[in-house]
């Protein structure tokens, strides 16, 4: 394979499209009303540089993984200019490490493809002198989710031995979560965004055909976002890092607080609940909130509006984690969304020759029962899962193959998955590839949850850890079919007999026979993390089923689980919202 790199000219523009106005204009006008940087206020009336007219270079990657040690395998980019795409930028690049499959499977990119492609040195050289980024009258540069193509193009600066010029960066990611929150979009992935627009450009998860795609999305912003006054270029470059640029004034009572664990809550004027969360210092966590370090708009919306923080200190993490999810629970409170539908459990089981989704499973059920998962949609994929891995299987039998399926006792479903993307990917089926790929994070999220069920079937599970932060002594727990009910704090060097006498003689709770009664299946997924971390010791396991993975489940192939975890977390997908 030849070097590929290729700068053309084009043309095009995006139309205006239909939008809530006001809906962006006065969540603009709300921001910058809160916003303690002085330029904010003064750059809408200031004369500056029409965003219409403004020079603009929007980049794109795609990368062999997440982390810092993943590498750039291309680079695309686009020019704007006076409102129109002027010219483009493309390159694959060389990476020292293997491009993982499943990372094949989704960009398309093999490594036949990038085998005789300059390395990424020579390829960043060309795209800084295309972009002229260098120069005294530097474009701005534009990606979605700016820190994490911003981050990979300055590590591949510093690991070429070149300086990374000082740029200024629009993030689009930043400007779809002020002006178009939810449920106004679903999410702010860049598809939907570009969707909402109406881009000729459908993102497909290659650097430039994302580029433009991200191109037309900065113009429909500079589009919405002039009904809000914010029609110059140094107002978006406002917007899109919307923090204050000084430390905001951290309020008294937050050296009041203890650094012990606990749950905390943001409270309004008339001490409803804003904001609930737990940490392992109360005084550390909450004292991050009135940082430099604290840009994102809701939170900062959030810190503004609260008139106070109420304090609950816990003898554990587990138990400020636990007290955290109840609280919201109970409270609702409106900045808390993560959390709201805990307690939704949705299972996959064997009826018939089919795996199906229900919404409840007897205790009795739970060795064939897969999940819980939070939602039909994330159970009917796992589902698809199945039947798709099924299909591929020639020889199998439905119901013995659904059976280790549901069981996670079998490596059937990721083996067979795999090779549907390896197959697809090479047909260049990369968005078939994709749903293959979906499916499988699905089953193997179910997989991972299956490690629940012990717990889920335990009437009472006793269990110790070292006390958080290097504190002396231990905390004793116990829990009831998945459900936390209570702690002690053992000293150092104390006979721990007295306690244990305590904690096992709890009463057991009342379930009617079903599992995942008793608690959020998020609940118990602290429960399993903490039983699950080195150094936990069991004192009392009433479980039927036992605390152990069978032999051939999914999990122990880590290669999988670590490729799986590329894959699901793709910037284009996942990181980029």
């Amino acid at each position: 394979m030849t070097k590929e790199t290729h700068v053309r000219n084009c043309s095009g523009s995006i139309a205006p499209v239909g939008s809530d106005k006001r809906y962006a204009r006065e969540l603009v006008s709300d921001t910058l009303s809160r916003s303690a940087r002085p330029e904010v206020q003064l750059s809408l009336d200031a004369v500056g540089t029409p965003a219409s007219d403004g020079h603009w270079v929007v980049v794109d990657l795609e990368t062999t993984g997440l982390g810092v040690g993943a590498e750039i395998t291309e680079i695309g980019a686009v020019r704007v200019r006076g409102g129109r795409l002027a010219d483009e930028f493309s390159s694959l690049a060389r990476p020292c490490a293997p491009i993982p499959p499943f990372i094949t499977s989704l960009t398309g990119i093999t490594p036949a493809m990038v085998a005789d492609v300059d390395p990424i040195g020579p390829v960043l050289e060309r795209f800084l002198e295309w972009s002229g980024l260098e120069g005294e009258d530097a474009p701005v540069l534009v990606a979605h989710n700016a820190s994490f193509d911003v981050g990979f193009l300055r590590r591949a600066a510093r690991a070429s031995g070149r300086p990374w010029p000082k740029v200024r960066v629009v993030d689009t990611l930043g400007l779809a979560r002020l002006a178009l929150p939810r449920p106004l979009v679903r999410n702010h992935k860049l598809g939907t965004i570009a969707s909402y627009f109406g881009t000729a450009t459908v993102p497909e998860h290659r650097a430039l055909g994302d580029a433009r795609a991200t191109a037309e999305v900065l113009l429909g912003f500079v589009d919405l976002l002039a009904s809000a006054g914010v029609t110059d270029v140094e107002d978006l470059l406002v917007l899109s890092d919307a923090a204050p640029s000084r430390r905001p004034a951290t309020p008294s009572f937050v050296a009041e607080l203890p650094s012990a664990p606990g749950v905390y809550h943001f409270v309004d004027v008339s001490g409803d609940a804003l904001y609930v969360g737990s940490a392992s210092s109360l005084r550390s966590r909450v004292g991050s909130y009135y940082t430099r370090a604290e840009k994102r708009p809701k939170v900062q919306r959030m810190v503004s509006l609260a008139a106070g923080v109420r304090s609950f200190p816990t003898a554990s993490v587990l138990e400020a984690r636990v007290r955290e999810l109840r609280d919201i629970a109970a409270l609702a409170p409106p900045y808390n969304s993560a959390s709201r539908r805990q307690a939704n459990q949705h299972w996959v089981v064997r009826e018939a020759d089919r795996a199906v989704v229900v919404p409840r499973v007897g205790l009795s059920d739970l060795p064939r029962a897969l999940g819980p998962f939070g939602t039909r949609a994330h159970a009917t994929r796992a589902a698809n899962a199945i039947m798709r891995a099924l299909s591929e299987s020639e020889d199998a039998q439905a119901p013995s193959f659904i059976d280790e399926a549901v069981a996670a006792s079998s490596l059937a479903v990721p083996e067979a998955l795999t090779a549907v993307m390896t197959r697809l990917g090479a047909q260049g089926l990369f968005e078939s590839a994709a749903r293959a790929r979906d499916e499988l994070g699905a089953y193997m999220a179910g997989v991972e949850r299956a490690m629940m069920r012990p717990i889920l079937a335990a009437p009472r599970i006793v269990w110790g850890a070292r006390r958080d932060a290097g504190e002396p002594g231990w905390v004793m727990h116990v829990a009831s079919y998945g459900r936390y009910i209570n702690s002690v704090v053992v000293p150092p060097r104390t006979d721990p007999t007295a306690w244990i006498e305590v904690l096992t003689s709890t009463p057991v709770l009342e379930v009617d026979g079903l599992a995942a009664q008793a608690a959020s299946w998020s609940e118990s997924a602290l429960i399993c993390a903490q039983l699950s971390e080195p150094g936990t010791r069991l004192i009392a396991w009433e479980s039927p089923l036992p605390w152990a993975a069978p032999m051939l489940s999914p999990l122990r192939d880590g290669r999988l689980r670590e490729l799986l975890a590329h894959a699901t977390a793709y910037p284009h997908e996942h990181s980029r919202v």
